[in-house]
Order: structure tokens, then sequence, then C-alpha cells
């Protein structure tokens, strides 16, 4: 019976500690206590430190390891990228194939200076040739990379054309857009160029785009790849003398 009744007292006495403990968090003496859901769990081991790292920080984790990978692809595309002493657009409206461009930029490293030091004289010609069938579905596409190439390369301002590539660019702008030329390229130009007896369209020419008061004004690589082209085109006019 006494051990009945030392229990009763003993739960009569929490029952009153509880109850001026809560009276004192109501009138601001004490602070009050956390709920279970809101106390911190602090984790201690590797394991529970990297559950809760990636809990909290999963999208920044991906977002930076995709902005890396993508840092890594561009920069090691820009250092395998082969480097060209010059490069030229070849815009005629007479379809051309890409062996037929090779031989082009054989004859053309014939003038052309080792701008980068390396040894070699790398030049690099772009084919932009369309079909003179103005229906030929292909000749949108050809015409938007020619676009293109005048609107954003800055190292492309030497091309080669034709007479219907001349009246393009009469139609599309209302100025000259050559600096230099453009200037006939000559027999010997057709013999170097030719492959088995099959010439490239006669009536071709070499020329040099206008960069001052154009959006590649004061670029660098603009400004030496125009020096370059002025200086290729004066020993190709030089050796046809």
């Amino acid at each position: 019976m006494s051990e009945k009744r030392n229990e009763i007292m003993e739960e009569q006495r929490k029952a009153r500690e509880e109850f001026l403990r809560l009276k004192k968090m109501q009138r601001g003496e004490i602070e009050p206590e956390a709920k279970p859901s809101e106390v911190a769990v602090v984790p201690n081991t590797f394991s529970e430190k990297a559950k809760n790292f990636w809990y909290h920080y999963k999208l920044h984790t991906l977002l930076t390891a995709f902005i890396v990978i993508v840092l890594a692809i561009t920069i090691t595309q820009c250092a395998t990228r082969e480097k060209y002493d010059l490069e030229v657009m070849y815009f005629a409206y007479t379809p051309a194939i890409d062996v037929e461009m090779d031989k082009v930029e054989q004859y053309l490293e014939g003038f052309t200076t080792d701008v980068d030091g390396d040894g070699e004289v790398n030049v690099k010609v772009i084919n932009c040739s369309v079909s003179d069938n103005n229906k030929d579905v292909s000749n949108v596409t050809m015409l938007s990379k020619v676009q293109s190439i005048l609107a954003a390369e800055k190292s492309v301002v030497v091309y080669i054309v034709d007479d219907k590539a001349l009246e393009y660019f009469e139609k599309a702008f209302d100025f000259n857009i050559f600096a230099a030329g453009p200037y006939a390229l000559d027999e010997k130009f057709y013999k170097a160029t030719e492959i088995e007896g099959i010439r490239l369209p006669e009536g071709l020419s070499i020329g040099v785009r206008i960069v001052k008061d154009t959006t590649f004004e004061g670029d660098d690589e603009a400004i030496t790849a125009f020096t370059e082209g002025q200086k290729l085109i004066e020993k190709i006019k030089k050796q046809s003398d």
C-alpha cells in the first residue's frame, strides 16, 4: 500500500513540475523546447554526410557538373581544332566537290604566308557552291551558309566567286563589298586545279571583302585575315603578269 502511495505522490510531483514549466514558458521565462520534427539530425558518418549534401545540393551539383562538362568539351575542341593561315569562301553557281576544293587549297597555299608560325602553310576553302537551278532546294541551305559566313566568320574575308555570285552580292547589299578585287583567276589557276581534264567553271575571280565600317572593324582576327588576303591577291596578280 505504501509503494502505491509513493508512486501516486511521484506522479503528482512530476505533474506539478510540468505544470510550472508550462506556465514559465507561457510567461516567456524559459524557451520552449523544439518539436521532435524540428530537431536537426546532425549527420555523423561519411555516408550520412554525403546523403545530406546530395539532398540539399542535388540541383546545384548537377548544374555545376553539366557546366564543367560543356567547358571541357569546348576547350578540347578549341585546342584540337586545326589552325589555318587563311580561310577562303568558294561561292559559285556551279556545284563543286571537296576534291576540287582540295586542289584550290593547294593552289592558294603557294601564295599564302605561314601566319601562325608553325612551319606549315594551311589554307581552308569553304565550299559554298550552289546549283544554277533556282528550284534546287539545297540552294536554300547553302545560301544560308553564305549569309552566316558574311555575318559572323571574321577569319573568312577572302572570296572566290563567279559572275552570278557577284550578282547575288549586288542584290543583297547596296554597296560593293570588295575592298580589293575581285580579280579574274587566270589559266594557271585552272591548270593547277584541274582533275583528269575536268575544270572548275570559267569566269572565277578572287577578292577581299571590306572590313572597315562593318561589325568586323577593329577585330584582330578580321584585320589579320584582311591583310593576308590582300598579300595573297597581290602575289597571284604578280605571277600572272
